[in-house]
């Protein structure tokens, strides 16, 4: 995708100006976000502000008193608390520490030592996983916390929790659910979702074992599944391979997971081991694009973050990487690609390798080259699967059985490239 936009140029010669005077010490996790491109996106004005993550997790523990957050409490960022294992109050001592670990990676904020990913995104915070059990209640935990998760207009869920086996009795799973509709968790994500939630989930940690493959919930097909590598962009070991049973990409995209920085309850600042670390990175990444495009639905943001990522032209299926590593500002790009088309929905686009226009029906592109260099005209839906496709010879393709929504448009020429447009049917 390319961007030739007046209005799109000016905004991002405005922004530019703007953020020359937005500079943040990032301290101990500078590296983290820099993997991200997600200080190009801080630079732009973009923390997270105004959008609200909910964390479901274990204990929050220390979440009142560590120096850490205490940016979050002065700003008055918590919004919603529950616990979900007790059906009460959360308190913030005795649950747990792993939930406060993953939120560190999102809303910590001190600089010059530790700065998280969407530092000033609001905060919900539910306490789903029993440390003392692994049974499916905990599944029916998190189900529960999606519908309250709903009722209080949250916009991203970032739960690291996996689940494949279980306490003796429970029943565990196999592979072959791990296909996108069996498991209570999974059905819950998709569910939040369908609501317009985006739901980032994790890869799993199981890369070194015998399960080896991705756990629910990240086997949903409408949520953004992260896999964890180093600061250096190579796989974590323990990171889980795809793909899904059923044959999809997963993980969509990665992170920093492997010795990622993290903050205990007692304010150690330490590194860390697990995609559990690498799921809020994301999750933090999607609410600073929120901010930027809050008009852009959940599966727009996803879309665009999959785009944006190292690895998008040719995704890796098998070893664990899928999409790559995303990159905020690309990402944030591609957004405001997508908002001036919208708002000259039924107008000609121009872009520079093409132009098309929209109808209700019709999609007419208009190569800036011969039309004898197009190999193959495919549209696809936002689960990156193939719906139609044709040779490059026909200027209009005709969209009459097209659902209203997101698909994506790719025109392979055949010197090998590909040309990539995001586009809304009516």
């Amino acid at each position: 995708m390319y961007k030739i936009q007046i209005g799109t140029i000016c905004l991002l010669i405005q922004l530019t100006l703007s953020a020359q005077s937005y500079k943040i010490d990032y301290g101990q996790t500078q590296k983290q976000i820099e993997i991200l491109n997600l200080d190009c996106l801080h630079e732009r004005g973009f923390t997270g502000k105004g959008v609200t993550i909910a964390h479901l997790d274990d204990g929050f523990d220390g979440f009142d008193k560590m120096e850490v957050f205490k940016y979050s409490r002065e700003k008055g960022l918590l919004k919603k608390t529950h616990d979900f294992v007790h059906n009460g109050k959360l308190e913030m001592k005795g649950n747990g520490a792993h939930g406060t670990n993953t939120l560190s990676v999102v809303n910590a904020f001190l600089p010059g030592e530790y700065v998280g990913t969407a530092f000033n995104a609001n905060i919900v915070l539910a306490h789903t996983e029993d440390n003392r059990t692994e049974t499916h209640q905990e599944e029916l935990n998190w189900k529960k916390a999606v519908d309250w998760c709903v009722e209080n207009k949250v916009d991203i869920i970032a739960s690291s929790l996996q689940y494949n086996t279980f306490d003796k009795g429970e029943g565990d799973y196999s592979y072959k659910d791990m296909n996108g509709r069996t498991t209570i968790i999974t059905k819950a994500a998709d569910y939040a979702a369908s609501k317009g939630i985006l739901v980032v989930a994790i890869q799993g940690n199981f890369g070194s074992q015998k399960w080896h493959y991705v756990t629910a919930p990240g086997d949903a097909d409408s949520v953004l599944t992260v896999g964890a590598i180093n600061t250096s962009g190579i796989k974590a070991g323990f990171s889980s391979f795809g793909p899904t049973s059923d044959g999809r990409i997963k993980p969509d995209v990665m992170a920093v997971g492997e010795a990622t920085i993290i903050v205990d309850p007692d304010g150690k600042i330490r590194p860390g081991n697990g995609t559990s670390f690498a799921g809020p990175a994301i999750a933090g990444f999607a609410a600073c694009l929120k901010q930027a495009h809050p008009k852009r639905n959940n599966m727009e943001l996803i879309t665009a973050i999959r785009q944006s990522a190292s690895k998008y032209d040719s995704p890796d299926k098998i070893n664990g990487y899928g999409y790559g590593i995303p990159d905020a500002c690309r990402a944030d790009e591609i957004l405001s690609d997508l908002d001036f088309a919208v708002e000259n929905w039924g107008k000609r686009i121009n872009r520079e390798m093409f132009s098309y226009k929209m109808s209700k029906k019709k999609l007419w592109i208009y190569p800036n080259f011969s039309r004898k260099e197009i190999k193959k005209v495919e549209i696809c839906n936002v689960l990156e699967q193939t719906v139609y496709s044709q040779n490059g010879k026909k200027k209009k393709l005709r969209l009459k059985r097209f659902k209203p929504g997101n698909y994506v448009l790719k025109i392979h020429l055949k010197n090998g490239k590909r040309l990539v447009e995001n586009l809304l049917v009516k």
